[in-house]
């Protein structure tokens, strides 16, 4: 099977990477304690990632129903604050197995607005592993902005607030490794708040 044609089956059975969880639950034991974790996996009917962390892809509904657990039991603040920690895991993963150093220090000796625009078409060809099902796009105009259609996080999740700090926060480090330190990365749409999109700004 070709890459692409793996990757279009992917995304059309809604598979994305493990960091949401996984980073997730390494967040919410640091924040909250193992057993307000385990009550958290419990309502989400993920106890067995607990026992057996997932290495491979996993299905964007168990994604869907980790965050919503996480915001019943801690409310939208603490939730946010939570997959933020989350997020920024994530980035340092990536980061540290998934982007080649070599890439991430050539873009460190470019110009910022060619770095971005080279980082983010790179983001924008392996989407399929964070946005499942949904679509990911991204613009400049004139600041950069991300946008994901049909959210794994967002999916059936209805906030007052915008949901997807988890996503900000693993651009934000990204970014902010690559780019610059000063990188700030906002959503400033969401699914979850009845949004067509989830939308995120970033500045530098």
């Amino acid at each position: 099977m070709s890459v692409a044609r793996a990757e279009g089956e992917t995304a059309r059975l809604g598979l994305i990477g493990p960091n949401a969880v996984t980073q997730m639950a390494a967040a919410l034991s640091d924040a909250c304690g193992a057993p307000l974790r385990r009550e958290v996996f419990e309502d989400a009917g993920l106890t067995r990632y607990l026992f057996a962390p997932p290495t491979h892809m996993i299905p964007e509904d168990d994604v869907a129903r980790l965050h919503q657990a996480v915001v019943d039991r801690l409310g939208e603040a603490k939730a946010a604050a939570v997959s933020r920690e989350a997020g920024r895991r994530t980035g340092d993963y990536l980061l540290a197995n998934r982007i080649p150093a070599l890439a991430q220090r050539a873009l460190k000796f470019l110009p910022r607005p060619l770095a971005a625009r080279i980082l983010v078409a790179a983001i924008a060809r392996h989407a399929w592993t964070f946005s499942g099902s949904g679509e990911f796009s991204y613009e400049f105009a004139p600041h950069l902005r991300l946008r994901i259609v049909g959210s794994p996080i967002c999916k059936d999740l209805r906030t007052e607030a915008p949901a997807c700090t988890y996503f900000a926060a693993t651009f934000e480090r990204v970014f902010g490794e690559m780019l610059a330190p000063s990188v700030s990365v906002t959503e400033t749409e969401c699914a979850a708040t009845g949004a067509a999109a989830c939308v995120f700004e970033a500045r530098w």
